[in-house]
């Protein structure tokens, strides 16, 4: 026999109340996720970074050895190339204050 109306109403009233239940959960769980997915991009982007500089290091490091044929013409060679990046900064210097 057929359910009296009133009892569909019910059941149904009961449905969407979980439903509800459901989808404010899942707002919640996709604001969590939102937040931890730019906690990861950043953390990403900061590793990228800090690959990008020990690469830079590499170069450099490599860049050094092969100008110097021992360690003593290696660290005079850094000072050497040290001193001349200080002297082009300090010329852009002067150019950018004219």
């Amino acid at each position: 026999m057929a359910q009296p109306l009133l009892s569909i109403l019910a059941d149904l009233n009961e449905k969407i109340s979980r439903l509800a239940g459901v989808q404010e959960a899942l707002k919640k769980r996709i604001i969590e996720l939102e937040k931890e997915n730019e906690n990861l991009k950043a953390e990403l982007k900061e590793s990228r970074d800090m690959l990008d500089k020990a690469n830079t290091d590499v170069e450099f490091l490599t860049m050094s050895h092969r100008l110097a044929e021992n360690p003593d013409s290696i660290i005079a060679t850094r000072r050497r190339i040290a001193r001349l990046i200080r002297t082009i900064d300090n010329c852009i210097s002067m150019i950018k204050e004219e």
